[in-house]
């Protein structure tokens, strides 16, 4: 290559670097679209965009790829959905086996120090930046096992470590079990977790919670049904038996997934009546229809709070209906027609 084709070449990289470094992120732009018209965000991302995590996002280079990634609103919506979840949680009223009240409202007090996150499958890990400026004082581990991921903001937060492993092996049950040891409270968090990996969660929660006796909690929100084509494989029947009792698939998967939670708590002595034991909650304010959460705590949660400080307004049709579906106990789903 002459030395004029080469300096033509680099005259247009330049160029090209310009112009990423000057044209608008998806985060500005964002913002810019909710100062004109806020209704066209969910509550949860106009929370986002007035917080310090927003400010402080928009001032390290470090996050510059997420702040360019197309799906930032999907991202946003997800992970606040999950951290509502978390602080229903950590503001249960009831004393349980285990764990006492005080220590509870300290965990919350103190930025969550003694509290650890295990944040599953998480990819970039949105629901890792929001839980680390939600909780400054607390661990969150961060695992999933892209190789492709840019995971260079991690470096931006003291509290959070990227561990590129598989959630189904046996490092990552090594990585919950030192979290167990080292730890107040553990919660076990998977955001449109698919197929199988759902029960992997449940089943990462049930080990943590035997060593723990009971300081564990789960928050989950499962996505696509297991693909694997065996008989005895767990919930490989929920799309025919979904068929045949003409009900959504999405749905009686979570069903599945929820009793398979009670029977965790039934058969290690902690899913009496005195508890509040699994909870289902469907949230309006997620994209899309997969959005539902799965939370166990072995304790009663007080009733949904409001989404935002003043907003309790659907992003639908404006009525008050806030994270709209009702909190059931898995024990009175019933898998049958009348």
């Amino acid at each position: 290559m002459s030395s004029r084709h080469r300096h033509v070449r680099e005259e247009e990289e330049d160029a090209k670097k310009k112009h990423h470094a000057t044209k608008k992120t998806k985060l500005e732009y964002t913002i810019a679209r909710c100062r004109e018209n806020p209704r066209r965000y969910s509550p949860y991302v106009r929370e986002f965009l007035r917080s310090n995590a927003c400010k402080e996002m928009r001032e390290n280079a470090l996050f510059d790829s997420w702040m360019r990634k197309s799906s930032l609103v999907k991202e946003i919506e997800e992970a606040t959905a999950c951290l509502k979840q978390i602080e229903r949680v950590l503001m249960k009223k009831k004393k349980k086996r285990g764990v006492l009240i005080e220590e509870e409202e300290a965990l919350r007090s103190n930025g969550g120090e003694g509290l650890t996150f295990v944040d599953l499958c998480s990819g970039k890990g949105f629901l890792s930046i929001a839980l680390s400026f939600a909780f400054p004082n607390a661990r969150v581990e961060m695992m999933d096992r892209d190789e492709s991921a840019n995971v260079e903001h991690v470096e931006a937060m003291k509290n959070v470590t990227f561990r590129r492993v598989d959630v189904t092996s046996e490092e990552c049950e090594k990585i919950v079990e030192d979290a167990a040891n080292t730890s107040k409270f553990v919660f076990i968090c998977g955001v449109h977790l698919c197929g199988d990996l759902s029960r992997v969660a449940i089943r990462l929660w049930r080990n943590v919670r035997r060593r723990m006796d009971g300081r564990a909690a789960i928050v989950l929100s499962p996505c696509c049904l297991p693909q694997r084509r065996r008989h005895d494989a767990f919930g490989f029947h929920v799309k025919d038996q979904a068929r045949a009792l003409k009900v959504d698939n999405y749905r009686l998967w979570c069903i599945f997934l929820s009793l398979e939670m009670r029977r965790c708590l039934m058969e290690d002595g902690g899913g009496g009546g005195g508890g509040g034991g699994v909870h289902m909650v469907q949230d309006e304010f997620m994209s899309g229809v997969k959005n539902t959460f799965l939370t166990c705590c072995c304790a009663e949660c007080p009733p949904l709070p409001a989404v935002c400080s003043g907003e309790s307004e659907s992003k639908t049709n404006g009525n008050k209906a806030g994270i709209s579906a009702s909190i059931l106990q898995a024990s009175r789903w019933k898998i049958s027609r009348t």
